[in-house]
C-alpha cells in the first residue's frame, strides 16, 4: 500500500525522542509503543538488532528508533501502518478522522442528511475529482494534496484537518484505493497529532 510519508507531522503522543538532527517519525514511535512486548522483540530482531536481556518496552522502542537506518525506519513504519489500517473499511477510517473532542461534540459534521445521489461529478482526471452537491463545490486532488469545499462548515472544520460532510460524501464516491490513501494519512494525524499528512485544506474558491 502506498502511504504518504508523514515525517512532517509534529511530535505526537509517544514520549520517546531522538537526538536533535536525527531522522525520526513520531508516527513510528507511537505505533511501536502500541504493540505488545513479544511482537516488539520479534520486530527488533527482524531488523537486525540482537536481543538484549532485561530491556523494557520503552528501551526497546528507543533502541529501534535510534539504531535502525532511515530506510529501515520508513519500511517498518509502512509495515505497521499496513498492519494497523490494512483491514479497516472506508467507514472505519472515517470514524477515526471524524473523532470529536468530548467537550465539542458539535464539531462533527452532520452526515445523516447527505446522500451519494446528491453529488454530481463535474470534472475528473488522474487522481483528481471535482464535484458539486447541494449548491457547493468540492475538490479532491491527490496530486496536489488538496481537499477543498466552499461550504460554511468547512471554514471551521479545516482548521482541525477534518473534512466537511460534502468532502466525506466525495471520499465515499472516489475509488476506494484513493479514498484510503487520503483517509489513512488523516487518521494517522488525528490519532497522533500533526498536519494531516501534508494535506492542504483550502477554500474551493482559492483552490
Amino acid at each position: 500500500m502506498a502511504v504518504q510519508r508523514l515525517d512532517d507531522i509534529r511530535r505526537g503522543s509517544t514520549s520517546l525522542r531522538l537526538p536533535a538532527g536525527r531522522h525520526s517519525s513520531p508516527v513510528l514511535g507511537s505505533l511501536l509503543d502500541e504493540i505488545g512486548m513479544q511482537v516488539l522483540a520479534m520486530l527488533s530482531e527482524k531488523y537486525g538488532l540482537r536481543r538484549v536481556p532485561g530491556l523494557g518496552k520503552e528501551q526497546i522502542v528507543e533502541r529501534m528508533l535510534k539504531r535502525l537506518s532511515p530506510a529501515d525506519r520508513d519500511r517498518l513504519e509502512d509495515e505497521l501502518i499496513a498492519a494497523r489500517f490494512g483491514q479497516a473499511s472506508i467507514d472505519d477510517l472515517l470514524d477515526i478522522v471524524l473523532e470529536t473532542d468530548t467537550d465539542r461534540p458539535s464539531s462533527r459534521p452532520r452526515l445523516e442528511d447527505m446522500s451519494l445521489g446528491d453529488a454530481t461529478l463535474i470534472e475528473s482526471g488522474s487522481r483528481r475529482w471535482l464535484y458539486t452537491m447541494r449548491g457547493h463545490d468540492l475538490l479532491i486532488d491527490l496530486n496536489q494534496h488538496v481537499l477543498a469545499c466552499d461550504c460554511a462548515f468547512f471554514a471551521f472544520s479545516s482548521r482541525r484537518q477534518m473534512p466537511c460532510k460534502h468532502l466525506v460524501t466525495g471520499l465515499r464516491l472516489v475509488p476506494p484505493v484513493y479514498a484510503r490513501e487520503v483517509l489513512i494519512d488523516l487518521a494517522l494525524a488525528r490519532r497522533y497529532g500533526g498536519s494531516g499528512g501534508g494535506w492542504f485544506f483550502e477554500s474551493r474558491r482559492a483552490a
